[in-house]
């Protein structure tokens, strides 16, 4: 239902979408989003039903004035718009996936993934710049709905924003708060002001898997995670409902090095595949699909107050409908090993650059980025025409019988790319 909480009562290399199997897919919870805008659009039918299923509050008054761009207009018409994406890690009631509500692990609620979405003025791009929740930052002082004041900190892990402003708590004015802090936060890293904020929790997506029937992913690694998540697959196509889509973009164990970042690009492939198959049902024309769908989805949002009403939704929707997938750019941002902490990351020039981008509305891409697919910065080797004196020619490839060693040759390597890549493109 709405909650909205009347002010007077309150004192980052670019990617595109059609490049998932090479690239990795897109960010998970962008996907709730996704659904928000594109779906919207077409389910006046059921406007107060769908209405009093999203929950928006009002937090205008704890963001404090002392905000990038100054005021700007009620309505996104005419302009770019920046919206602030998050996903929370509570465990309780539905959330409970795990079973770990009540344990110290499962206190509370933190943003486990956080992107900023830019819908340029002209409607014809949107750039999704990921922020690793394990991102060092300085957490502004926060105002909560309650009124109270949370305090101020330096090289604080990311996700503790949304940990501070909520106060541990999971009731709709607890996340509100914790967005809101995010939302400070994210403003005073990038210098970008940010529109409004939707935020999504782990039944959402689960929810929102089963409402199109399952989804296919392809999984370009075995994972073998009983203990944790319960999740073992292969390395294959597999058609996933909600709980194993949720256990594929929770895990950790088992699969890559464990960090937060290596499963961004899991999750990326996660919501890919359910843009994908939120397309090939064609939503927008089934009236009874689309309505199914959208009240899922729109039910598992807490949002602040505008992008919280249908109206608004539903402008912003029909304004971005002509945007191709191939226009929709993805980047993780552009970071480097923290210093004195190497759990923890912390934003490189680069990252600069990507935020300038945004601030003026310009691609992505003309900010030069040249960090890798998962926003790390690629160590300086010599490209052509730079190779040093002391460096070695380059070897000739050798051939299948020269390999001595019984490691693939790159003709090898070659070939089992464009076998996966085919195998990938058979699971879409």
């Amino acid at each position: 239902m709405i909650t909205n909480v009347p002010k007077t009562a309150l004192p980052h290399a670019r990617h595109s979408v059609k490049d998932l199997g090479r690239h990795a897919g897109r960010r998970v919870m962008l996907c709730v989003l996704a659904v928000a805008l594109f779906a919207a659009s077409g389910v006046g039918f059921a406007w107060h039903d769908l209405q009093s299923r999203i929950n928006s509050v009002d937090v205008d008054d704890i963001l404090g004035g002392d905000r990038p761009g100054g005021d700007v207009p009620d309505s996104y018409e005419g302009r770019a718009v920046n919206l602030l994406v998050l996903g929370t890690d509570s465990r309780s009631g539905a959330n409970n996936v795990d079973n770990s509500e009540g344990t110290e692990e499962g206190a509370g609620a933190r943003s486990d993934t956080a992107m900023i979405m830019h819908i340029s003025a002209d409607r014809k791009r949107i750039e999704v710049v990921s922020v690793p929740r394990d991102t060092l930052v300085d957490i502004p002082e926060c105002t909560t709905l309650d009124g109270e004041t949370t305090e101020s900190s330096t090289d604080t892990q990311f996700n503790f924003a949304f940990s501070n402003g909520s106060n541990g708590g999971n009731e709709t004015k607890d996340v509100a708060s914790g967005a809101a802090c995010t939302q400070r936060t994210v403003e005073q890293m990038t210098g970008i002001r940010i529109d409004d904020f939707v935020v999504v929790d782990f039944n959402g997506l689960s929810t929102m898997v089963d409402s199109l029937g399952g989804v296919k992913v392809y999984v370009d690694e075995p994972i073998d995670d009983p203990e944790y998540t319960g999740l073992v697959l292969d390395e294959g196509c597999h058609t996933m409902n909600g709980a194993t889509a949720l256990q594929y973009s929770r895990v950790r164990h088992g699969v890559g090095n464990g960090s937060d970042i290596s499963r961004i690009p899991r999750q990326q492939n996660l919501v890919g595949a359910m843009m994908r198959t939120a397309q090939s049902k064609n939503l927008l024309t089934n009236a009874d699909q689309l309505y199914t769908f959208s009240a899922s989805a729109l039910e598992t949002l807490t949002t602040s107050e505008r992008i919280g009403k249908l109206q608004t939704l539903m402008g912003l929707a029909s304004s971005v409908q002509s945007v191709g997938m191939e226009n929709i750019s993805f980047i993780t941002m552009p970071h480097q090993e923290a210093e004195w902490d190497p759990d923890r990351v912390e934003p490189t020039a680069e990252a600069d650059a990507v935020w300038k981008a945004l601030r003026a509305d310009k691609p992505v891409a003309e900010a030069s980025v040249t960090s890798q697919a998962d926003g790390s910065v690629p160590s300086q080797e010599p490209t052509d025409g730079e190779q040093t004196e002391s460096a070695e020619p380059t070897p000739e490839e050798p051939t299948a019988e020269e390999s001595q060693d019984g490691s693939a040759t790159p003709s090898e390597d070659a070939s089992a790319a464009a076998a996966k890549a085919a195998a990938i493109q058979q699971c879409r």
